[in-house]
């Protein structure tokens, strides 16, 4: 954004900030995103960063909270007149993606933006979204008469992916294809002329291993690894990289949990599924799409409490879809939420 000479006073950056410092990070205080290693961390201004990076005041500074301004904090101050641009990039499900406490629903973004566009805070909004099954989140929910566009990484049934992995300097991936992609076209190329459907196309071009998307209305102006699979990446190049019998036993158990919490996560879902489906029946005929995602929400809240979150074991991201699955099919929200205490207690 600030190449193409957007003002540094009208971006309002959420970063969780813990990777250029981080202990484990061979390049003190760098971020880098490819192998030409351009310090893409240098003068990032960060206005919320470790625990203020949370849903809540992500949807707060969208609807310009008056508390958080008084608080000193940036939040959106857009008119009418205005065009505002919206990345999102993380973890992700059907129907949500993550933040560190909490999880954001696709109706709780959808509430956002009917308040936005109420409110008259945008003349056009485009929204960039990059995690696992993002289309989920804008497929059969966004309205196309409010001026918004969006564009994911994904459709609602699929991965993303992630680049630049196999360097043994780092042991994780730099980047994600989709990202990698409209980020780059956007430096080599003047925005004023590049239209939003030109990049679009290219970065679907380039975004090889998943379906980018696109959703509402139209504006009028190399080595990959799955997203979920990227958390293990790490441990898996540790082990294999390991010099003594230490490191090496060290990094086999550090991997193997990892592993093992795979294989339960995935085991739990079953046991939920097999439980709900063998010993209740379908009570309820024709949610409309807003309660299929209520009764997901509340689900998935109990699950996040008494099973694992996303933040702990990426793939429960992966899984999580068979419980939107149960919701759909009519089992009640009460006797989903008692299978999963009784599965996961």
């Amino acid at each position: 954004m600030r190449k193409n000479k957007v003002p540094p006073e009208n971006i309002i950056t959420f970063a969780h900030d813990d990777i250029a410092n981080n202990p484990k990070n061979p390049f003190k205080g760098k971020v880098f995103h490819d192998y030409e290693l351009e310090d893409v961390y240098k003068g990032v201004l960060i206005d919320y960063r470790g625990k203020d990076v949370t849903k809540d005041n992500f949807l707060k500074v969208l609807e310009a909270d008056n508390k958080l301004e008084a608080n000193k904090k940036k939040v959106l101050k857009s008119g009418p007149d205005d065009n505002v641009f919206i990345f999102y990039s993380g973890h992700g499900g059907k129907s949500f993606v993550t933040f560190p406490e909490a999880d954001l629903t696709a109706m709780e973004l959808d509430d956002t933006l009917a308040y936005m566009h109420s409110d008259k805070m945008y003349n056009k909004l485009v929204l960039y979204v990059d995690a696992c099954y993002s289309g989920s989140m804008f497929k059969d929910v966004l309205p196309s008469n409010m001026g918004i566009y969006a564009t994911t990484s994904a459709n609602e049934e699929e991965q993303s992916w992630s680049l630049f992995c196999y360097d043994k300097r780092f042991g994780v991936c730099l980047a994600n294809e989709y990202s990698y992609a409209w980020i780059t076209d956007s430096e080599y190329n003047d925005l004023k002329k590049r239209t939003v459907e030109q990049q679009y196309q290219e970065v679907k071009k380039r975004t090889a291993l998943s379906h980018a998307m696109k959703y509402g209305e139209m504006p009028i102006a190399v080595d990959r690894k799955p997203s979920f699979s990227a958390h293990l990446f790490p441990k898996f190049r540790r082990f294999m990289g390991a010099e003594t019998d230490g490191e090496h036993e060290t990094a086999w158990r550090k991997l193997h949990r990892a592993i093992q919490l795979r294989h339960i996560v995935k085991e739990t879902f079953r046991d939920i599924v097999i439980d709900v489906t063998t010993q209740h029946m379908p009570t309820i005929k024709g949610l409309s799409k807003r309660d299929e995602l209520v009764c997901f929400k509340a689900v998935f809240d109990q699950f996040r409490t008494h099973c694992f979150t996303i933040q702990q074991v990426p793939d429960v991201a992966h899984h999580i879809s068979h419980l939107m699955e149960l919701c759909k099919a009519g089992y009640g929200t009460e006797t989903l939420i008692d299978s999963v205490y009784l599965v996961c207690s």
